[in-house]
């Protein structure tokens, strides 16, 4: 059973799966299970493996839950069983560790923003940067050191994207731009965040689009376009550092905040 734990738990860190890791770290007096004792708990609050049932168990998912929920990382917690109703009579500590997958930034467009935000996301983010483009003669590590794009031949295929993904469509054309935003709105699960290159009239028609071919309007509006901070600067360098300014404000709980302290510096 460990060894089978471990496996799932490498293989949701490759998904990018979320989860919990709920270890007893320490058994005093009775308990329904021994030290070392694990189960796995996932956002939907099912769970895999075990730390014997009970109140316990029950109490420890509802807190991995909330764990979840509002971005925790790692808690400490001593239980008295008796305390729960629990007649063994003894304590239980559990650590509960939650496995949160690197964000994955998936970046469509290899031209001159996508490949410079590309590179100055993989050398100052936390995220896992895959960047993405329809023409084979970009498609060359050497385009960003250490990273490969990858040949989408036309982008009629697009890659299965993992729960925690940011995307940011950059590619040659309007028309490429929309076929992209298109398939990953369709997509599911939608990822938190979106974003387009361009005008803000590119934008309104693009969103109107997406309307007529049937997109619905929440999901539309999900789309982040013009994507971007407000920093000033039109090189692809400044364009892609506005961009990588609105994610990392975003990943880190701070977007609001930023577009308010830009708006009134304006």
């Amino acid at each position: 059973m460990e060894a089978e734990l471990f496996s799932r738990i490498a293989e949701l860190l490759e998904k990018g799966d979320p989860a919990v890791l709920v270890t007893q770290v320490a058994v005093e007096g009775p308990a329904p299970r021994e030290a070392g004792a694990r189960m796995l708990v996932f956002p939907d609050g099912h769970i895999e493996g075990t730390i014997g049932g009970g109140a316990l168990e029950h109490l420890a998912i509802q807190e991995a839950e909330k764990l979840l929920s509002q971005g925790g990382r790692t808690h400490l917690a001593t239980y008295e069983l008796m305390d729960m109703g629990m007649l063994c009579g003894g304590r239980a500590t559990l650590f509960y560790e939650v496995l949160a997958p690197k964000v994955t930034l998936a970046i469509f467009g290899a031209g001159h923003v996508g490949s410079t935000l590309a590179r100055l996301a993989r050398e100052t983010t936390p995220f896992k940067v895959e960047l993405y483009d329809d023409r084979e003669e970009r498609c060359r590590e050497e385009l960003v050191p250490g990273l490969a794009p990858r040949h989408l031949p036309g982008f009629e295929e697009l890659p299965e994207l993992p729960a925690r993904c940011y995307v940011v469509v950059c590619t040659d054309s309007h028309a490429t731009d929309f076929k992209v935003v298109e398939k990953i709105l369709r997509g599911d699960p939608l990822p938190p965040f979106v974003g387009m290159l361009g005008s803000r009239a590119k934008a309104q028609e693009v969103k109107r689009r997406l309307a007529s071919v049937g997109i619905p309007e929440e999901r539309v509006e999900k789309l982040r376009s013009p994507v971007g901070l407000p920093i000033g600067g039109k090189s692809p360098g400044e364009i892609a550092i506005s961009i990588l300014s609105e994610l990392l404000a975003f990943h880190h709980g701070r977007l609001s905040e930023a577009e308010e302290r830009l708006e009134k510096g304006s």
